[in-house]
């Protein structure tokens, strides 16, 4: 690694006509003091270039699958250590230094833990089971925050070309490359797509498409399935990049 003492971190987030909130919380994680902060921007909308070019925040504009924006994202990006982020996902305040402990103690990546702001009953139950799922099985989503090592990435051959599951598909051959950590500390991320969608109809879709995934479905299919039909599939395999 370039820095042995003190590792660079490249916090890449992917986003695609985000709201103004959403774009004042990006604000707030580039003044946190990010070693290097990415968006991977795949959408239309202005507010995110507007937002964006006053602060120390690197936009790259981008196309196609989810996967393929990410890769992108990374060619660029000038860290030692790679940090993969949801728009809509607030990591701990201390997130760096976090990283950079489990690192140096022997991890090669990992992940946070999961909570859903303002979150009911429901909601709680879909983080821990989701927790329960890191932990036994180290198989975080990447609305949890994953983290890895430069070498660690490329080893695993980084992001592939898929509109949905590349996080899952980047995970399992993280592991293969090295130690996987899943940290206690917990990344809080948006309940709005179980909101709009239903908590348990989400979470069915969910399941179904990680089982099409581990039954080898084809990237092409598991968008149909989990955007609703092949034409909003080919927009979000074209488009979207955004982290869901």
């Amino acid at each position: 690694m370039a820095n042995l003492a003190k590792p660079s971190v490249s916090m890449i987030v992917p986003v695609r006509n985000e709201t103004p909130d959403v774009v004042a919380a990006l604000t707030d994680l580039a003044r946190r003091g990010f070693c290097e902060l990415i968006i991977v921007d795949s959408g239309r909308a202005p507010v995110v270039a507007s937002a964006t070019a006053p602060l120390r925040i690197r936009r790259i504009a981008s196309a196609g699958s989810r996967g393929a924006c990410l890769a992108r994202a990374v060619s660029e990006a000038r860290g030692d250590v790679f940090f993969f982020l949801h728009a809509d996902s607030r990591p701990p305040g201390n997130a760096v230094e976090i990283i950079l402990e489990a690192l140096a103690q022997g991890a090669s990546s990992g992940s946070f833990s999961l909570a859903y702001a303002d979150a009911g009953l429901r909601m709680r139950w879909v983080a821990a089971w989701a927790n329960l799922r890191s932990r036994f099985l180290r198989l975080p989503f990447g609305d949890q925050g994953i983290f890895c090592r430069r070498e660690a990435y490329q080893s695993a051959g980084g992001f592939r070309d898929m509109a949905v599951c590349e996080d899952v598909d980047l995970v399992r051959r993280l592991r293969r490359a090295g130690r996987f950590v899943v940290r206690p500390e917990v990344t809080t991320t948006s309940a709005s797509r179980y909101q709009d969608r239903g908590v348990f109809r989400q979470v069915l879709r969910v399941w179904i498409v990680l089982g099409g995934y581990f039954l080898g479905v084809s990237p092409e299919r598991l968008g149909h399935l989990y955007y609703g039909g092949p034409a909003r599939a080919r927009r979000q395999t074209e488009a979207e990049s955004a982290m869901e």
